[in-house]
């Protein structure tokens, strides 16, 4: 399958490709072509891409959805712009799910259901020409089990394991961007709401969790809340307030 039938998605600001190495390297070259803000590049298929901390995301063939966005906003702003991508992704998953499935949001960028990821979210600054982000989103649609890598650091499935059947990408491509276009309104507005709303997802809070921080060591705490900024607030064993920007934070069993 090529990537025709995402192409049948009419959207001013839509570039659909057949191949790329990244969608998010596409969308940073279109914005020193002159991008405007809200212009999206979709992709059938990655052969580089990646997720956070470096790791590659795998996308093969016809079965997939690869998506990158631009946000063209002061830098205060773009700071939330992953959690303007993980409610989208989370909200378009979950409206072609049964109902009894829990789509729920893992700090800061992963979709789950049943434990299982589903989706990834990556933002990535672009400072220049203009102060802009890159949001990019991979979703598992209809992966069969034996596609995903031995490696992977956390269980995968797609929504076709889930479901056994099909799911139609055009279908979700077509509610992904309904959705980015509903909590970017969101985020323009009212983005103490747009937190609210993520807190309300996140499945990390309330969590004993072992925090991974970038070249630091790893230290177990409780997930706590959300700071208006994204940020992830824990306390340690002696009741410390601790906020992690960035890093692993994985739940403790």
């Amino acid at each position: 399958m090529s990537s025709s039938d995402l192409a049948s998605v009419s959207r001013d600001g839509l570039r659909v490709l057949d191949t790329t190495g990244s969608t998010n390297d596409e969308a940073r070259a279109w914005i020193e072509q002159g991008a405007s803000d809200g212009s999206t590049v979709v992709a059938d298929v990655q052969t580089c891409g990646r997720g956070r901390a470096g790791r590659s995301w795998h996308a093969p063939a016809g079965v997939n959805l690869s998506l990158s966005q631009i946000f063209i906003a002061p830098p205060e702003h773009l700071r939330l712009v992953p959690i303007v991508g993980a409610l989208a992704a989370r909200a378009a998953i979950a409206a072609h799910l049964p109902c009894m499935y829990r789509v729920g949001i893992k700090w800061p960028n992963d979709i789950l259901i049943l434990n299982l990821k589903i989706a990834g979210i990556l933002g990535e600054l672009v400072p220049e020409p203009t102060m802009a982000a890159v949001l990019g989103i991979g979703v598992n649609v209809n992966t069969r089990s034996e596609q995903f890598p031995g490696d992977l650091r956390r269980p995968a499935a797609s929504l076709r394991m889930l479901t056994g059947r099909k799911v139609a990408r055009v279908d979700l491509l077509d509610t992904l961007l309904g959705q980015l276009d509903f909590y970017r309104e969101l985020w323009r507005t009212s983005p103490r709401l747009l937190v609210a709303e993520f807190a309300g997802h996140c499945l990390t809070l309330g969590k004993r969790v072992l925090v991974h921080p970038p070249g630091g060591e790893a230290f177990e705490a409780t997930a706590h809340g959300i700071a208006p900024d994204g940020i992830l607030l824990c306390r340690d064993d002696h009741q410390n307030e601790i906020a992690v920007t960035a890093g692993d934070v994985d739940p403790l069993v």
